[in-house]
């Protein structure tokens, strides 16, 4: 044993720099894993502590209709049995805001808050600058808002806001607020007023899209029987009820999951570290064959020299997966800086590398580079003795031992990434995915490289040479090639699928496309806003006004479905049980196809509805099936009469999964919305909002283009996680890279001393390294630019559902960028090669 140490010790230090760059990239894996999972740690105690904040209750009732007398009865009743000690309530809906000085000609939408005296239960409303939130800061028409409305309305502190027919004095700024879940999509910034000013407002009329919200404080030790008594009281009502528990609950869920699956995202970098740590063993032992004869000589056993390469290979993974930590380190202590005076729950967090994340990562980065290794290093069985008298060369041998390990390898890696992702299918599919892209990377690339093999009959001396080091042996071509091929791959692939949806959105508001949606339009207003829209001076483009009202499904007699309940509708799982905005007409939009059935021409005294073509596959209804409605309270059976298929890319118009034959629902309660084009600049639009929100202070308005700007950074953010992941795994090829050409620096000196007595001089040889990273970056930019094509083209036509588009200008800057990333780390770790004398090298040889 003492021999085992005292012989790695030696080996170590004789050769760590040039093993160096691989157990860097190990590091970076490490340091991915180690700060991921410490981050989100850190934030789900948070989050954790803070969930009543989050829901701003202990029980929350809510409803988007108005409280039934009896359902409000049958609360009252569980509340005062569950010794609930407080409540308030909310009311929530999207509507137009404006300033009530008429010189400033504009409206947004927002999203309006109504709150009592009570509000809230828990958590605080932070305020900008020393204001503290008081519920008289909204009573008598006061007002607090988000900061964004401030800059679009050009209000302040102190001035007035209209919110339907009221004006609002704007009392303080939001800087955040409990009951709203970070990272949740909204229609707009927001805005608190009281309850009691509400009604002042008008826009809280029949159809108005409201929700209503009752906050509860109740006994720890009575939440959950609680919950679950309301939620059997109101199983077929349209009224839900949940507990902080199944908040925080949730949020545990979330944040495992994030957890896990981006964790996945630091072992693949590792994988990629341990993929060159086994191809620089194979190298590396192929250079010691002489040095292991020589310890054969002298008595040493396979067993031994195994075991001393073994203890050298862990204590570099050791090392790289401490510097990993540290980096982890460095990285979370900058990100209270980058948080700065924020008042976010982020930024409430205790960030710092916690123990189960330093231990995970330093164990991996171990495992891993043990696990890659071992297989390589089974060769030193093979080396001779008889080596030292007569040149043999050492041909690899497959026997059952190395099936065996290479077995136990591969189960080991499934169960790390299995570990990992808190899944053994995933971490099944995760291995087979890599492992398959590391064999479609590897054919692809013995591919191109024989694509490129004519060129070693070049006529230029460092063209021809350069082609053919892309063969030698002990090369890193095939590591190279998946390593910087798979990140140039991440990038390229994701910023082309960026643009596919940029360009598809983009498409969709396009020509006479509607791209500004009116809701909320009551039936007395409709020749109103309909004379309003037809005024040719608004620059309103074409329009239709369609009824709209909710449903929703609380039965299905059928030739394969039968469901006789709404829970049973809810349990079924077919994507039926969510309450549905329908609506009716007598003709199919263009958008619309009949595949089953006959559409109707007329009207009718008996109810018949018309179905979308996926819902129905799913749910197994066919022609001649009834479906029963609950259709504001009352029950409407009506048989299918056919299935409509929908281009939902187009859905403007036609978007409606269920719609019914005209004359049964025509006198019912209903709300109108319209699509439209609206006017064409900016300035026009904004005027054009405001006078219609002034005329029909209920009516919103919501702007494709505002929510294309949404998406557009919703996407950027995404693209840029994705990215630095790409960014990550090309740095760790960078580090592949620097390190396969520190291997194989001797070989590259000598030759180039060969080549400078032969007449070569310092240019050639540099043009020649030139030449051959060139095209080492050039195949590798093409593998990746190939993958990304393929995964664009399989993610638009099975994930999107949007056509395919190839971008030339995406694929060919990643060809580009990469061959003179490769080129120029390939020439400038080959300095020492240029600078050597050939005298000198040719005497040591």
């Amino acid at each position: 044993m003492r021999f085992v140490l005292r012989m790695a010790v030696r080996e170590t230090r004789a050769s760590w720099r040039r093993l160096l760059f691989f157990f860097v990239c190990i590091a970076v894996g490490v340091a991915a894993i180690v700060t991921l999972r410490s981050v989100i740690q850190s934030v789900r105690d948070v989050f954790g502590s803070e969930a009543r904040g989050l829901l701003a209750a202990d029980v929350l009732i809510a409803t988007n209709r108005e409280w039934p007398a009896e359902s409000r009865a049958i609360i009252d009743r569980r509340l005062a049995e569950a010794g609930s000690t407080e409540r308030t309530e909310t009311i929530e809906t999207p509507t137009m805001v404006r300033p009530t000085d008429r010189s400033k000609a504009v409206a947004k939408m927002a999203e309006l808050r109504a709150v009592q005296a009570g509000y809230p239960l828990y958590g605080a409303v932070v305020l900008q600058g020393k204001d503290r939130y008081s519920y008289a800061l909204v009573q008598r028409h006061g007002a607090l808002v988000r900061p964004e409305l401030l800059t679009a309305l050009g209000v302040e502190v102190g001035d007035e806001i209209t919110i339907g027919q009221a004006a609002f004095t704007i009392r303080g700024v939001i800087v955040s607020e409990p009951g709203r879940r970070v990272g949740g999509f909204s229609l707009g910034p927001r805005v608190i007023i009281d309850e009691a000013d509400l009604p002042s407002t008008g826009i809280i009329s029949f159809g108005s899209r409201a929700d209503r919200r009752l906050h509860a404080k109740v006994p720890d030790d009575r939440i959950d029987d609680l919950v679950r008594e309301l939620r059997v009281d109101f199983k077929d009502d349209f009224i839900t009820t949940r507990s902080y528990r199944s908040t925080e609950d949730q949020i545990g869920r979330d944040f495992d999951r994030a957890e896990n699956y981006l964790s996945l995202v630091g072992l693949i970098i590792v994988i990629l570290g341990g993929i060159a740590v086994s191809s620089v063993t194979r190298v590396f032992i192929l250079q010691k064959i002489r040095s292991i004869a020589v310890l054969k000589c002298v008595g040493a056993r396979s067993a031994q020299i195994i075991a001393v390469y073994i203890l050298q290979v862990m204590a570099l993974g050791l090392a790289g997966s401490l510097l990993g930590v540290a980096m982890a380190r460095g990285v979370i202590a900058a990100i209270p800086l980058a948080l700065g005076a924020s008042t976010s729950l982020l930024a409430q967090a205790h960030y710092g590398v916690t123990w189960s994340a330093a231990v995970q990562g330093v164990g991996i980065g171990v495992l891993v580079s043990l696990l890659f290794s071992v297989v390589p290093l089974l060769q030193v069985r093979f080396i001779k003795p008889s080596l030292l008298l007569r040149d043999e060369s050492l041909r690899r041998r497959r026997d059952w031992l190395s099936g065996a390990t290479m077995v136990a390898v591969s189960a080991a890696l499934v169960a790390l990434t299995a570990w990992q992702a808190a899944s053994l299918r995933v971490g099944v599919i995760v291995c087979a995915g890599f492992a398959g892209l590391a064999v479609v990377l590897h054919f692809a690339g013995r591919g191109l490289v024989a694509l490129v093999a004519p060129l070693s009959s070049s006529r230029s001396f460092p063209l021809r040479h350069a082609v053919l080091h892309l063969s030698r042996p002990g090369n890193q071509t095939r590591v190279i090639l998946l390593a910087v091929g798979l990140g140039a791959f991440f990038i390229v692939g994701v910023r082309s699928l960026q643009a596919s949806l940029l360009g598809e959105f983009s498409v969709q508001v396009d020509a006479d496309a509607p791209d500004m949606f009116l809701l909320d339009v009551q039936k007395p207003q409709v020749d109103g806003v309909r004379a309003f829209l037809g005024d040719r001076s608004r620059g309103v483009g074409d329009f239709q006004l369609i009824p709209v009202m909710r449903a929703r499904v609380i039965g299905v007699a059928g030739r394969e479905t039968t469901l006789d309940s709404p829970e049973a509708v809810r349990e079924s799982r077919m994507s039926i049980g969510r309450e549905f905005t329908i609506t009716y007409r007598d003709h199919l939009e263009a958008n619309e196809r009949v595949v089953e059935g006959a559409f109707w021409r007329t009207s009718s005294t008996e109810p018949e509805v018309s179905v979308e073509r996926e819902i129905a596959t799913r749910a197994r209804l066919h022609v001649g099936d009834t479906i029963r409605f609950d259709i504001l309270g009352r029950t409407v059976a009506a048989p299918i009469t056919n299935i409509r298929d929908v281009e939902w890319r187009e859905s403007r118009n036609g978007g409606f999964v269920f719609v019914f034959r005209p004359g049964v629902l025509d006198q019912a309660p209903q709300t109108f919305v319209a699509p439209m084009k609206g006017p064409a600049t900016p300035a026009d639009r904004g005027r054009f909002q405001h006078d219609l929100v002034e005329r029909f202070p209920n009516v919103s308005v919501i702007d494709f283009h505002e929510i294309l700007e949404t998406i557009r950074d919703v996407m950027s953010k995404v693209t840029l996680a994705i990215t630095v992941v790409g960014g990550l795994v090309l740095f760790s090829g960078a580090l592949i890279l620097i390190g396969a050409v520190a291997m194989t620096k001797f070989q590259r000196v000598y030759e180039a001393a060969v080549f400078k007595t032969l007449g070569a001089n310092t240019r050639t040889i540099a043009r020649m390294l030139l030449f051959e990273y060139g095209v080492l970056g050039s195949l590798a930019g093409a593998i990746g630019s190939l993958g990304a094509v393929v995964l664009t083209w399989g993610v638009s036509k099975y994930a999107l559902e949007i056509p395919w588009r190839i971008f030339p200008g995406e694929h060919l800057a990643g060809v580009v960028l990469t061959a003179l990333l490769v080129a120029s780390i390939g020439v400038l770790s080959s300095l020492d090669v240029l600078r050597n004398k050939p005298l000198a090298t040719l005497r040591a040889e």
